[in-house]
């Protein structure tokens, strides 16, 4: 039986897709290249994606289209084969940068004094044991803890409210400054581009007639809540810190101080991130099962754990370090990923039409 998600789960999983792994280390790069004005980026990405959304979906109505794409066991198509190949080596890239994302925050804040190896073990296990439970059960937890992310990120800026510096925001922005964000805008793009993930799961949501404004609304929060971190980390810690700090998000969440007794909320602030990360990137190896399934002709979870541990290991192995990693995550990924996203957005327009056309022969036949 089809698994089905709401709309209202499809935004959370858009949403989470945006701001849970780009949340902790990107501001650094984006603040490097764009100074104060980096608080510009969100709203200026937000259009490009716009524009990628209204061609994937098509016209109105063509949403409608979506319920026979990668049926799991039917027919397939060189088209359609060529492109689940396509996002099978974007999907694998995602886990294996995510994967190393959460095991080095792990250990560098949380378990210092656990081996690299034994935490990813341990992920991969949590990991997989969500992804397992199947599509419905992995957006069911997205939607309790980013929900609770939600809240939380909203509630920031009241909670930051004595540690502002309006001064971290001078100058204001001026002609001279585009450059400079345009630079930003294209170095964070192909973290923000991972909202085609939902490409693989669209013929599940229902109704499917609302997925074009749900996406469009995950987006949106998304890129809002990624807003309210970059303006708080350049207005409280200022751009020097920023810059210089490996993982500005946590500092700016330990400036929290309400009371002389309850000033250590980062750990529970990060208890809230972590599991909508790790949710994440369930839904990510969800999708690389999805496409071995897909090119296996068998709906069939004999991959999970022996592809999960492999590209486990491979995540320790292809990365010497933490700042090897995220000399990756922010030169390398920047113009990779955008390459992968933009060949699976023209690649996916080619299956539609490849698709709309099989069944209207199908239709006529019958």
């Amino acid at each position: 039986m089809k698994q089905k998600i709401s709309n209202l789960q499809l935004i959370f999983l858009t949403a989470n897709f945006i701001f849970s792994s780009t949340v902790i280390s990107l501001p650094q790069i984006i603040v490097h290249i764009g100074g104060q004005n980096s608080w510009l980026v969100p709203f200026l990405i937000f259009p490009i994606t716009l524009i990628i959304i209204f061609v994937v979906f098509g016209k109105k109505g063509g949403a409608e289209s979506f319920k026979h794409l990668f049926v799991i066991g039917e027919e397939s198509k060189i088209v359609e084969k060529g492109f689940i190949f396509l996002f099978l080596l974007f999907v694998i890239s995602v886990f294996l940068r995510d994967l190393r994302s959460i095991v080095d925050f792990i250990a560098a804040v949380l378990l210092p004094n656990t081996p690299i190896d034994i935490l990813m073990v341990l992920s991969v296990l949590v990991i997989s044991y969500i992804t397992m439970s199947g599509l419905e059960v992995v957006s069911r937890i997205n939607a309790i803890y980013f929900g609770i992310l939600l809240t939380v990120v909203c509630l920031l800026p009241f909670l930051l409210l004595n540690e502002w510096e309006p001064g971290n925001l001078m100058p204001l922005p001026r002609l001279n400054t585009i450059i400079t964000l345009m630079k930003s805008v294209y170095f964070s793009f192909s973290w923000m581009g991972e909202i085609i993930l939902f490409l693989i799961i669209i013929g599940n949501v229902n109704p499917i007639s609302s997925s074009k404004s749900a996406v469009i609304t995950g987006t949106a929060i998304g890129l809002f809540l990624f807003f309210i971190i970059i303006l708080l980390q350049i207005a409280v810690l200022g751009t020097k810190i920023v810059k210089e700090a490996m993982y500005p998000s946590l500092i700016l969440i330990q400036q929290i101080n309400i009371t002389d007794f309850l000033d250590r909320l980062d750990l529970i602030i990060v208890a809230v991130w972590v599991p909508a990360f790790i949710v994440k990137i369930s839904y990510v190896l969800y999708a690389l099962n999805h496409c071995l399934s897909f090119l296996y002709k068998s709906n069939t979870n004999k991959f999970l754990f022996p592809v999960s541990f492999i590209l486990g290991f491979l995540s320790i192995l292809i990365y010497k370090n933490n700042m090897d990693h995220l000399h990756y995550s922010f030169y390398t990924w920047s113009s990779l990923g955008l390459f992968l996203e933009m060949m699976i957005v023209v690649l996916f327009i080619f299956v539609k039409k490849v698709t709309r056309k099989k069944q209207e022969k199908k239709t006529l036949n019958n």
